[in-house]
Protein backbone atom coordinates (compact mmCIF):
# COMPACT_ATOMS: atom_id res chain seq x y z
CA UNK A 1 0.00 0.00 0.00
CA UNK A 2 2.92 2.12 0.93
CA UNK A 3 4.70 1.91 -2.35
CA UNK A 4 1.76 1.95 -4.05
CA UNK A 5 0.73 5.66 -2.60
CA UNK A 6 4.23 6.72 -3.14
CA UNK A 7 3.82 6.15 -7.03
CA UNK A 8 0.49 7.91 -7.35
CA UNK A 9 1.97 10.64 -5.48
CA UNK A 10 4.62 10.90 -7.64
CA UNK A 11 2.53 10.74 -11.01
CA UNK A 12 0.25 13.69 -9.88
CA UNK A 13 3.38 15.57 -8.79
CA UNK A 14 4.69 15.29 -11.88
CA UNK A 15 1.17 15.90 -13.81
CA UNK A 16 0.77 18.90 -11.56
CA UNK A 17 4.09 20.54 -12.43
CA UNK A 18 4.52 19.48 -15.95
CA UNK A 19 7.56 17.71 -15.96
CA UNK A 20 8.67 14.96 -17.94
CA UNK A 21 10.18 12.17 -16.52
CA UNK A 22 13.60 13.29 -17.61
CA UNK A 23 13.05 16.21 -15.26
CA UNK A 24 12.49 13.80 -12.04
CA UNK A 25 15.13 11.42 -13.49
CA UNK A 26 16.99 11.78 -10.27
CA UNK A 27 14.29 10.86 -7.75
CA UNK A 28 14.72 7.51 -9.26
CA UNK A 29 17.80 6.97 -7.64
CA UNK A 30 19.66 5.89 -11.54
CA UNK A 31 23.13 7.13 -11.38
CA UNK A 32 22.69 7.28 -15.78
CA UNK A 33 19.02 8.92 -15.16
CA UNK A 34 20.93 11.53 -13.08
CA UNK A 35 23.85 11.96 -15.74
CA UNK A 36 21.35 12.42 -18.17
CA UNK A 37 19.33 14.70 -16.52
CA UNK A 38 22.52 17.18 -15.53
CA UNK A 39 23.60 16.80 -19.04
CA UNK A 40 20.28 18.41 -20.13
CA UNK A 41 20.36 21.04 -17.40
CA UNK A 42 23.74 22.06 -18.64
CA UNK A 43 22.21 22.96 -22.02
CA UNK A 44 19.46 25.47 -20.53
CA UNK A 45 22.05 28.09 -20.11
CA UNK A 46 23.33 28.08 -23.90
CA UNK A 47 19.84 28.24 -24.68
CA UNK A 48 18.66 30.78 -22.74
CA UNK A 49 22.23 32.82 -23.96
CA UNK A 50 21.19 32.29 -27.09
CA UNK A 51 17.27 33.58 -26.51
CA UNK A 52 18.68 37.13 -24.49
CA UNK A 53 20.97 37.86 -27.51
CA UNK A 54 18.03 36.99 -30.63
CA UNK A 55 16.20 39.46 -28.56
CA UNK A 56 18.69 42.29 -28.14
CA UNK A 57 19.66 45.22 -30.06
CA UNK A 58 23.40 45.66 -31.16
CA UNK A 59 25.87 46.59 -28.90
CA UNK A 60 27.01 50.29 -29.65
CA UNK A 61 30.30 49.84 -31.82
CA UNK A 62 27.91 47.28 -33.73
CA UNK A 63 25.91 50.02 -34.60
CA UNK A 64 28.50 52.15 -35.45
CA UNK A 65 29.70 49.65 -37.72
CA UNK A 66 26.19 49.29 -39.37
CA UNK A 67 25.74 53.02 -39.80
CA UNK A 68 29.29 52.74 -41.55
CA UNK A 69 28.09 49.88 -43.87
CA UNK A 70 25.08 51.52 -44.78
CA UNK A 71 26.98 54.96 -45.97
CA UNK A 72 29.33 53.10 -47.61
CA UNK A 73 27.30 50.61 -49.56
CA UNK A 74 24.90 53.98 -50.76
CA UNK A 75 28.23 56.12 -52.07
CA UNK A 76 30.02 53.26 -53.39
CA UNK A 77 26.60 52.24 -55.51
CA UNK A 78 26.31 55.93 -56.79
CA UNK A 79 30.18 56.06 -57.76
CA UNK A 80 30.00 52.39 -59.74
CA UNK A 81 26.77 52.95 -61.42
CA UNK A 82 28.75 55.91 -63.31
CA UNK A 83 32.14 54.36 -63.48
CA UNK A 84 31.51 51.15 -64.45
CA UNK A 85 30.22 52.14 -68.26
CA UNK A 86 32.42 54.68 -68.03
CA UNK A 87 35.17 52.69 -68.02
CA UNK A 88 34.78 50.32 -70.77
CA UNK A 89 33.18 53.60 -73.44
CA UNK A 90 36.38 53.95 -75.27
CA UNK A 91 36.61 50.82 -76.45
CA UNK A 92 32.81 49.95 -76.57
CA UNK A 93 31.11 53.26 -77.07
CA UNK A 94 28.63 54.91 -74.58
CA UNK A 95 25.51 52.25 -75.53
CA UNK A 96 27.33 48.77 -75.11
CA UNK A 97 28.40 49.25 -71.62
CA UNK A 98 24.83 50.40 -70.51
CA UNK A 99 23.23 47.37 -72.07
CA UNK A 100 22.08 45.15 -69.23
CA UNK A 101 24.39 46.59 -66.81
CA UNK A 102 21.39 47.98 -64.61
CA UNK A 103 20.67 43.62 -64.64
CA UNK A 104 24.00 43.10 -64.01
CA UNK A 105 23.80 45.25 -60.88
CA UNK A 106 20.41 43.84 -59.65
CA UNK A 107 22.03 40.21 -60.06
CA UNK A 108 24.79 40.97 -58.50
CA UNK A 109 23.07 42.51 -55.26
CA UNK A 110 20.80 40.08 -54.99
CA UNK A 111 23.48 37.03 -55.00
CA UNK A 112 25.47 38.69 -52.39
CA UNK A 113 22.76 39.39 -50.33
CA UNK A 114 21.78 35.92 -50.50
CA UNK A 115 25.53 34.82 -49.52
CA UNK A 116 24.90 37.27 -46.61
CA UNK A 117 21.85 35.51 -45.34
CA UNK A 118 23.54 32.65 -45.27
CA UNK A 119 26.41 33.71 -43.50
CA UNK A 120 24.07 35.36 -41.18
CA UNK A 121 22.25 31.92 -40.59
CA UNK A 122 25.86 30.95 -39.82
CA UNK A 123 26.46 33.10 -37.17
CA UNK A 124 23.36 32.09 -35.60
CA UNK A 125 24.13 28.15 -35.52
CA UNK A 126 27.46 29.13 -33.79
CA UNK A 127 28.76 27.35 -31.21
CA UNK A 128 28.52 30.78 -28.80
CA UNK A 129 25.63 32.79 -29.45
CA UNK A 130 27.24 35.73 -27.67
CA UNK A 131 30.23 36.21 -30.42
CA UNK A 132 27.18 37.35 -33.01
CA UNK A 133 27.85 41.35 -32.91
CA UNK A 134 31.42 40.10 -33.21
CA UNK A 135 30.93 37.92 -36.23
CA UNK A 136 28.06 40.66 -37.63
CA UNK A 137 30.70 43.22 -37.36
CA UNK A 138 33.92 40.77 -38.80
CA UNK A 139 31.51 40.20 -41.86
CA UNK A 140 31.12 43.61 -43.03
CA UNK A 141 34.77 44.45 -42.54
CA UNK A 142 35.40 41.31 -45.33
CA UNK A 143 32.75 42.52 -47.35
CA UNK A 144 34.40 46.00 -47.89
CA UNK A 145 37.98 44.82 -47.53
CA UNK A 146 37.37 41.97 -50.29
CA UNK A 147 35.96 44.09 -52.23
CA UNK A 148 38.14 47.06 -52.00
CA UNK A 149 41.36 44.76 -53.11
CA UNK A 150 39.39 43.17 -56.22
CA UNK A 151 38.39 47.18 -57.08
CA UNK A 152 42.22 48.48 -56.57
CA UNK A 153 43.15 45.35 -58.62
CA UNK A 154 40.36 46.15 -61.48
CA UNK A 155 42.53 47.74 -64.32
CA UNK A 156 44.82 45.44 -64.31
CA UNK A 157 42.38 42.32 -64.74
CA UNK A 158 40.23 44.76 -66.90
CA UNK A 159 43.45 44.70 -69.08
CA UNK A 160 43.79 40.99 -69.65
CA UNK A 161 39.73 41.12 -70.00
CA UNK A 162 40.06 43.83 -72.68
CA UNK A 163 43.08 41.94 -74.69
CA UNK A 164 40.03 39.53 -76.02
CA UNK A 165 37.34 41.99 -76.59
CA UNK A 166 38.18 41.20 -80.61
CA UNK A 167 37.16 38.18 -79.83
CA UNK A 168 34.51 38.42 -76.92
CA UNK A 169 32.04 40.52 -79.32
CA UNK A 170 30.35 43.70 -78.56
CA UNK A 171 27.54 41.99 -76.06
CA UNK A 172 29.82 39.47 -74.30
CA UNK A 173 33.01 42.03 -74.00
CA UNK A 174 31.07 44.70 -71.86
CA UNK A 175 29.30 41.76 -69.55
CA UNK A 176 32.46 40.12 -69.03
CA UNK A 177 34.75 43.28 -67.77
CA UNK A 178 31.72 44.40 -66.01
CA UNK A 179 32.18 41.02 -64.10
CA UNK A 180 36.25 42.05 -63.23
CA UNK A 181 35.36 45.74 -62.58
CA UNK A 182 31.64 46.92 -61.02
CA UNK A 183 30.02 43.59 -60.43
CA UNK A 184 32.13 42.29 -57.42
CA UNK A 185 31.37 45.82 -55.94
CA UNK A 186 27.51 45.23 -55.88
CA UNK A 187 28.23 42.07 -54.87
CA UNK A 188 29.89 43.26 -51.38
CA UNK A 189 27.16 45.65 -51.09
CA UNK A 190 24.17 43.16 -51.43
CA UNK A 191 26.39 40.92 -48.81
CA UNK A 192 26.88 43.85 -46.19
CA UNK A 193 23.24 44.85 -47.02
CA UNK A 194 21.84 41.49 -46.17
CA UNK A 195 24.14 41.10 -42.54
CA UNK A 196 23.19 44.59 -41.09
CA UNK A 197 19.36 44.24 -42.14
CA UNK A 198 19.69 40.28 -40.71
CA UNK A 199 21.09 41.84 -37.65
CA UNK A 200 19.15 44.73 -36.47
CA UNK A 201 15.64 43.11 -37.64
CA UNK A 202 17.08 40.20 -34.95
CA UNK A 203 15.71 41.84 -31.90
CA UNK A 204 12.56 41.01 -29.53
CA UNK A 205 9.07 40.78 -31.47
CA UNK A 206 7.24 38.76 -33.68
CA UNK A 207 8.43 37.37 -36.74
CA UNK A 208 6.23 39.39 -38.40
CA UNK A 209 7.97 42.66 -36.96
CA UNK A 210 11.34 41.42 -38.04
CA UNK A 211 10.59 40.60 -41.70
CA UNK A 212 9.33 44.73 -41.73
CA UNK A 213 12.30 45.60 -40.03
CA UNK A 214 14.83 43.66 -41.99
CA UNK A 215 12.50 45.20 -45.61
CA UNK A 216 12.29 48.47 -44.17
CA UNK A 217 16.47 48.62 -43.74
CA UNK A 218 17.07 46.82 -46.95
CA UNK A 219 14.58 49.46 -49.03
CA UNK A 220 16.10 52.20 -47.39
CA UNK A 221 19.53 51.10 -48.59
CA UNK A 222 18.14 50.64 -52.20
CA UNK A 223 16.82 54.19 -51.80
CA UNK A 224 19.64 56.15 -50.58
CA UNK A 225 21.88 53.73 -53.18
CA UNK A 226 19.20 55.41 -56.07
CA UNK A 227 19.72 58.79 -54.87
CA UNK A 228 23.34 58.93 -55.05
CA UNK A 229 23.27 57.90 -58.12
CA UNK A 230 21.35 60.70 -59.43
CA UNK A 231 23.27 62.96 -57.20
CA UNK A 232 26.74 61.63 -58.07
CA UNK A 233 29.31 64.32 -60.17
CA UNK A 234 31.11 63.55 -62.81
CA UNK A 235 35.09 62.14 -61.92
CA UNK A 236 37.69 60.16 -64.04
CA UNK A 237 36.94 56.42 -64.64
CA UNK A 238 39.69 54.89 -63.17
CA UNK A 239 39.97 57.78 -60.29
CA UNK A 240 36.73 57.08 -59.75
CA UNK A 241 37.11 53.04 -59.54
CA UNK A 242 40.32 53.56 -57.12
CA UNK A 243 38.85 56.17 -55.05
CA UNK A 244 35.98 53.99 -54.23
CA UNK A 245 38.73 51.04 -53.79
CA UNK A 246 40.44 53.29 -50.62
CA UNK A 247 37.11 54.40 -49.72
CA UNK A 248 36.26 50.41 -48.75
CA UNK A 249 39.26 49.70 -47.46
CA UNK A 250 38.92 52.82 -45.50
CA UNK A 251 35.55 51.38 -44.28
CA UNK A 252 36.34 47.71 -43.76
CA UNK A 253 39.90 49.64 -41.58
CA UNK A 254 37.10 51.41 -39.49
CA UNK A 255 34.55 48.72 -38.92
CA UNK A 256 37.15 46.29 -37.84
CA UNK A 257 38.15 49.43 -35.04
CA UNK A 258 34.92 49.04 -34.02
CA UNK A 259 34.92 45.41 -33.24
CA UNK A 260 37.76 45.31 -31.68
CA UNK A 261 36.78 48.00 -29.46
CA UNK A 262 33.43 45.77 -28.82
CA UNK A 263 35.92 43.21 -28.43
CA UNK A 264 37.98 44.78 -25.42
CA UNK A 265 34.49 45.77 -23.67
CA UNK A 266 33.62 42.12 -24.22
CA UNK A 267 37.12 41.00 -22.26
CA UNK A 268 37.53 43.86 -19.64
CA UNK A 269 33.69 43.07 -18.53
CA UNK A 270 34.45 39.12 -18.28
CA UNK A 271 37.16 40.15 -16.00
CA UNK A 272 35.39 42.37 -13.55
CA UNK A 273 35.37 41.29 -10.05
CA UNK A 274 31.40 40.77 -8.96
CA UNK A 275 30.68 39.14 -12.08
CA UNK A 276 28.49 36.11 -12.22
CA UNK A 277 30.18 32.93 -13.49
CA UNK A 278 27.46 33.07 -16.60
CA UNK A 279 28.19 36.65 -17.49
CA UNK A 280 31.67 36.50 -17.30
CA UNK A 281 31.29 33.29 -19.69
CA UNK A 282 29.12 35.38 -22.28
CA UNK A 283 31.10 38.59 -22.58
CA UNK A 284 34.47 36.71 -22.83
CA UNK A 285 32.56 34.37 -25.78
CA UNK A 286 32.03 38.32 -27.40
CA UNK A 287 35.63 38.80 -27.28
CA UNK A 288 36.82 35.61 -29.68
CA UNK A 289 40.00 35.55 -30.77
CA UNK A 290 41.27 38.91 -30.95
CA UNK A 291 42.86 40.05 -33.90
CA UNK A 292 46.26 41.66 -33.62
CA UNK A 293 46.65 45.19 -34.70
CA UNK A 294 48.59 44.41 -37.66
CA UNK A 295 45.79 42.19 -39.49
CA UNK A 296 43.70 44.69 -39.31
CA UNK A 297 45.13 47.46 -41.04
CA UNK A 298 46.92 44.67 -43.56
CA UNK A 299 43.54 45.26 -45.93
CA UNK A 300 44.05 48.83 -46.09
CA UNK A 301 47.57 48.50 -46.48
CA UNK A 302 47.81 46.08 -49.32
CA UNK A 303 44.60 48.39 -51.55
CA UNK A 304 47.15 51.14 -51.05
CA UNK A 305 49.86 49.64 -52.49
CA UNK A 306 47.39 48.36 -55.49
CA UNK A 307 46.07 51.75 -55.91
CA UNK A 308 49.72 53.40 -56.41
CA UNK A 309 50.62 50.69 -58.54
CA UNK A 310 47.64 51.22 -61.19
CA UNK A 311 48.03 54.99 -60.72
CA UNK A 312 51.56 54.61 -62.06
CA UNK A 313 51.81 51.93 -64.47
CA UNK A 314 48.13 51.96 -66.20
CA UNK A 315 47.75 54.45 -69.18
CA UNK A 316 43.67 54.82 -68.38
CA UNK A 317 44.79 56.05 -64.89
CA UNK A 318 45.72 59.30 -66.08
CA UNK A 319 43.78 62.20 -67.19
CA UNK A 320 46.21 63.24 -69.92
CA UNK A 321 47.59 60.58 -72.19
CA UNK A 322 50.98 60.96 -72.96
CA UNK A 323 51.70 62.53 -76.48
CA UNK A 324 53.42 59.20 -78.19
CA UNK A 325 53.61 57.72 -82.11
CA UNK A 326 52.75 54.92 -83.92
CA UNK A 327 53.38 53.31 -87.25
CA UNK A 328 49.47 54.97 -88.09
CA UNK A 329 48.46 57.54 -86.09
CA UNK A 330 50.71 60.42 -84.36
CA UNK A 331 48.57 61.07 -81.09
CA UNK A 332 48.78 65.09 -80.61
CA UNK A 333 46.08 64.84 -77.51
CA UNK A 334 44.75 62.56 -75.39
CA UNK A 335 42.19 63.83 -72.02
CA UNK A 336 39.84 62.30 -70.36
CA UNK A 337 36.52 64.53 -70.25
CA UNK A 338 32.72 64.40 -69.22
CA UNK A 339 32.17 63.02 -72.84
CA UNK A 340 35.21 60.42 -72.56
CA UNK A 341 38.49 60.29 -73.95
CA UNK A 342 38.80 63.13 -76.17
CA UNK A 343 41.86 62.32 -78.26
CA UNK A 344 43.07 64.47 -81.65
CA UNK A 345 45.76 62.12 -83.75
CA UNK A 346 47.38 62.54 -87.25
CA UNK A 347 46.90 59.36 -89.50
CA UNK A 348 49.64 59.00 -91.29
CA UNK A 349 48.51 56.75 -94.36
CA UNK A 350 45.52 59.18 -95.48
CA UNK A 351 47.20 62.02 -93.80
CA UNK A 352 44.43 63.72 -92.10
CA UNK A 353 43.51 64.97 -88.64
CA UNK A 354 41.02 63.05 -86.52
CA UNK A 355 39.11 64.49 -83.39
CA UNK A 356 37.57 61.46 -81.54
CA UNK A 357 35.97 61.69 -78.21
CA UNK A 358 35.26 58.51 -76.45
CA UNK A 359 34.03 55.67 -78.89
CA UNK A 360 33.14 58.13 -82.27
CA UNK A 361 35.10 59.99 -84.28
CA UNK A 362 33.07 63.59 -84.62
CA UNK A 363 35.28 65.53 -87.04
CA UNK A 364 38.68 65.50 -88.74
CA UNK A 365 40.24 67.67 -91.62
CA UNK A 366 42.42 66.79 -94.37
CA UNK A 367 46.03 67.94 -93.36
CA UNK A 368 46.94 69.46 -96.89
CA UNK A 369 43.58 71.47 -97.15
CA UNK A 370 41.91 72.07 -93.67
CA UNK A 371 38.60 70.99 -95.24
CA UNK A 372 36.42 69.12 -93.29
CA UNK A 373 36.87 64.73 -93.97
CA UNK A 374 33.18 65.01 -93.49
CA UNK A 375 31.07 66.44 -96.47
CA UNK A 376 27.93 66.83 -94.50
CA UNK A 377 29.17 69.32 -92.36
CA UNK A 378 29.18 71.69 -95.38
CA UNK A 379 25.25 71.17 -95.60
CA UNK A 380 24.92 73.57 -92.83
CA UNK A 381 25.76 76.51 -94.80
CA UNK A 382 22.55 75.95 -96.92
CA UNK A 383 20.64 77.05 -94.08
CA UNK A 384 20.92 80.74 -95.56
CA UNK A 385 19.72 79.54 -98.59
CA UNK A 386 16.66 77.97 -97.58
CA UNK A 387 15.22 81.15 -96.93
CA UNK A 388 16.17 83.35 -100.11
CA UNK A 389 18.89 86.13 -99.56
CA UNK A 390 20.65 86.91 -96.41
CA UNK A 391 19.82 89.37 -94.10
CA UNK A 392 22.07 91.83 -92.08
CA UNK A 393 22.63 91.07 -88.85
CA UNK A 394 21.78 87.73 -88.16
CA UNK A 395 22.61 85.46 -85.29
CA UNK A 396 23.26 81.47 -85.69
CA UNK A 397 23.41 78.84 -82.59
CA UNK A 398 25.88 75.72 -83.53
CA UNK A 399 24.57 72.79 -81.01
CA UNK A 400 27.60 70.70 -80.26
CA UNK A 401 30.81 71.85 -81.53
CA UNK A 402 32.87 69.07 -83.22
CA UNK A 403 35.80 70.66 -85.29
CA UNK A 404 33.59 74.10 -86.06
CA UNK A 405 33.30 73.28 -89.59
CA UNK A 406 29.67 74.78 -89.60
CA UNK A 407 30.44 77.60 -86.59
CA UNK A 408 33.92 78.67 -88.81
CA UNK A 409 31.95 78.81 -91.90
CA UNK A 410 29.06 80.89 -90.79
CA UNK A 411 31.52 83.13 -88.65
CA UNK A 412 33.08 83.71 -91.78
CA UNK A 413 30.84 84.86 -93.74
CA UNK A 414 29.17 87.86 -91.42
CA UNK A 415 27.13 85.48 -88.88
CA UNK A 416 27.00 86.15 -85.49
CA UNK A 417 27.55 82.60 -84.04
CA UNK A 418 27.02 81.11 -80.48
CA UNK A 419 28.00 77.89 -79.28
CA UNK A 420 26.87 75.50 -77.00
CA UNK A 421 29.46 72.53 -76.44
CA UNK A 422 29.05 70.43 -73.30
CA UNK A 423 32.65 69.16 -73.18
CA UNK A 424 35.38 71.71 -72.11
CA UNK A 425 38.18 69.45 -73.53
CA UNK A 426 36.71 69.69 -77.26
CA UNK A 427 36.35 73.17 -77.33
CA UNK A 428 39.93 73.35 -76.36
CA UNK A 429 41.23 70.86 -79.12
CA UNK A 430 38.98 72.77 -82.00
CA UNK A 431 40.99 75.79 -81.12
CA UNK A 432 44.05 74.51 -80.68
CA UNK A 433 44.11 71.45 -83.60
CA UNK A 434 41.56 72.62 -85.73
CA UNK A 435 41.55 76.24 -86.48
CA UNK A 436 38.77 77.26 -84.75
CA UNK A 437 38.31 81.17 -84.69
CA UNK A 438 38.51 82.40 -81.14
CA UNK A 439 36.36 85.60 -82.12
CA UNK A 440 32.54 84.49 -82.25
CA UNK A 441 30.41 85.47 -80.25
CA UNK A 442 29.72 83.59 -77.75
CA UNK A 443 30.89 80.14 -76.39
CA UNK A 444 28.56 78.20 -73.32
CA UNK A 445 30.46 75.18 -72.00
CA UNK A 446 27.27 74.10 -70.80
CA UNK A 447 24.32 71.25 -71.17
CA UNK A 448 22.68 72.62 -74.42
CA UNK A 449 19.02 71.68 -73.13
CA UNK A 450 19.22 74.23 -70.59
CA UNK A 451 20.37 76.50 -72.33
CA UNK A 452 17.93 76.45 -75.44
CA UNK A 453 14.62 75.83 -72.46
CA UNK A 454 16.42 78.99 -71.20
CA UNK A 455 17.60 81.53 -74.42
CA UNK A 456 14.93 84.37 -75.38
CA UNK A 457 12.33 83.94 -77.82
CA UNK A 458 13.14 84.42 -81.75
CA UNK A 459 16.76 85.04 -81.40
CA UNK A 460 18.23 82.95 -83.73
CA UNK A 461 18.07 83.02 -87.48
CA UNK A 462 19.44 79.59 -87.43
CA UNK A 463 20.39 76.46 -85.61
CA UNK A 464 22.57 74.15 -86.29
CA UNK A 465 21.99 71.01 -84.35
CA UNK A 466 25.02 68.21 -84.09
CA UNK A 467 25.01 65.86 -80.55
CA UNK A 468 25.69 62.71 -81.67
CA UNK A 469 29.12 60.95 -80.04
CA UNK A 470 29.67 58.06 -78.32
CA UNK A 471 27.35 55.78 -80.62
CA UNK A 472 24.00 57.57 -79.45
CA UNK A 473 22.34 61.10 -79.55
CA UNK A 474 21.07 62.91 -75.73
CA UNK A 475 17.15 61.85 -75.80
CA UNK A 476 16.60 65.17 -74.20
CA UNK A 477 17.58 67.18 -77.86
CA UNK A 478 15.50 65.05 -79.79
CA UNK A 479 12.22 64.99 -77.54
CA UNK A 480 9.17 67.03 -79.39
CA UNK A 481 9.75 69.30 -76.22
CA UNK A 482 13.08 69.98 -77.39
CA UNK A 483 11.54 70.53 -81.29
CA UNK A 484 9.34 72.71 -79.91
CA UNK A 485 12.05 75.10 -78.04
CA UNK A 486 13.81 74.61 -80.94
CA UNK A 487 11.19 76.83 -82.70
CA UNK A 488 10.83 79.21 -79.99
CA UNK A 489 14.20 80.48 -79.91
CA UNK A 490 13.96 80.73 -84.30
CA UNK A 491 12.52 83.70 -85.75
CA UNK A 492 9.32 83.46 -87.93
CA UNK A 493 11.48 82.53 -90.89
CA UNK A 494 14.70 80.53 -88.84
CA UNK A 495 15.62 77.72 -90.49
CA UNK A 496 17.01 74.30 -88.29
CA UNK A 497 19.47 72.22 -89.37
CA UNK A 498 20.02 68.65 -87.52
CA UNK A 499 22.36 66.44 -88.10
CA UNK A 500 21.68 62.60 -87.84
CA UNK A 501 24.00 59.57 -88.14
CA UNK A 502 22.30 56.46 -88.86
CA UNK A 503 21.21 53.84 -91.42
CA UNK A 504 19.44 55.04 -94.60
CA UNK A 505 17.97 51.94 -94.79
CA UNK A 506 16.67 52.32 -91.25
CA UNK A 507 13.24 54.52 -92.52
CA UNK A 508 11.54 53.26 -89.17
CA UNK A 509 13.64 55.65 -87.50
CA UNK A 510 14.35 58.26 -89.69
CA UNK A 511 10.82 58.49 -89.78
CA UNK A 512 10.42 59.07 -86.19
CA UNK A 513 12.89 61.92 -86.22
CA UNK A 514 11.04 63.20 -89.26
CA UNK A 515 7.94 63.41 -87.54
CA UNK A 516 8.89 64.85 -84.49
CA UNK A 517 10.25 68.20 -86.66
CA UNK A 518 6.51 68.09 -87.86
CA UNK A 519 5.28 68.98 -84.86
CA UNK A 520 6.51 72.12 -84.52
CA UNK A 521 7.93 72.74 -88.57
CA UNK A 522 5.95 72.43 -91.49
CA UNK A 523 8.24 71.30 -93.90
CA UNK A 524 10.97 68.80 -92.95
CA UNK A 525 13.67 67.49 -95.77
CA UNK A 526 16.53 64.90 -95.53
CA UNK A 527 19.89 64.82 -97.45
CA UNK A 528 22.79 62.06 -96.56
CA UNK A 529 26.21 61.74 -97.19
CA UNK A 530 26.72 58.37 -99.29
CA UNK A 531 29.80 56.36 -99.40
CA UNK A 532 30.69 54.99 -103.10
CA UNK A 533 33.59 52.77 -102.02
CA UNK A 534 34.75 50.84 -99.33
CA UNK A 535 37.61 51.04 -96.84
CA UNK A 536 39.35 48.70 -99.40
CA UNK A 537 38.39 51.33 -102.67
CA UNK A 538 36.13 49.08 -104.17
CA UNK A 539 32.86 50.52 -105.64
CA UNK A 540 29.62 50.18 -103.67
CA UNK A 541 26.33 49.49 -104.92
CA UNK A 542 23.19 51.50 -103.88
CA UNK A 543 21.83 48.54 -101.80
CA UNK A 544 25.39 48.27 -99.89
CA UNK A 545 25.50 52.22 -99.70
CA UNK A 546 21.80 52.28 -98.03
CA UNK A 547 22.94 49.82 -95.26
CA UNK A 548 25.98 52.08 -94.19
CA UNK A 549 26.51 53.88 -91.04
CA UNK A 550 26.69 57.36 -92.73
CA UNK A 551 26.38 61.25 -91.85
CA UNK A 552 22.76 62.85 -92.83
CA UNK A 553 20.75 65.94 -92.57
CA UNK A 554 17.25 67.32 -91.70
CA UNK A 555 16.65 70.70 -92.91
CA UNK A 556 13.38 72.19 -91.11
Amino acid sequence: MTQSHSHAAAAAARKRTGKTGGDTCAAHGSDEKTNACAHGSAQQPRSSSRSRLAISGPAGPVTMAIVISFLTSSILSGSMMHVGPQYLEPLYGNVLPQLGFLRGVAFSAVFGGVLGLSYWRRILGSASAASVDTRTGRALAAAFNTAALLTSLAPMRASLVLRYSGRLGPHWGPTLTHCVLAYPVFAAVGFATAVAAARLSHVQGAPSRQAVTFAAYVAAAVVAAWVATLRAPWQHACHGMLTAAVYMALSGLFIELLVGLHERAASVAAQAPGVRPAAAAAAAASAISVRPAVLRFAPMAATLIFVLTSLLGDARCTTHGAVNTSAKYHVLMREESVTGWVTVADEHERKLRLLRSGHSIIGGHWNSTRESIFGVFYYADAVRLVRGAPQANERALQIGLGIGVSARSLHEQGVRVDVVELDPAVYRAAVQFFALPTGLNAVHLRDARAFVDEAPAATYDYVVHDVFTGGSVPPALFSREAVAQLRRILRPRGVLAMNYVGVPSDTRVLAHVAATLRTAFKHVRLFGEFATTDDAGAPLGRAEQMDSVTNMMFFA
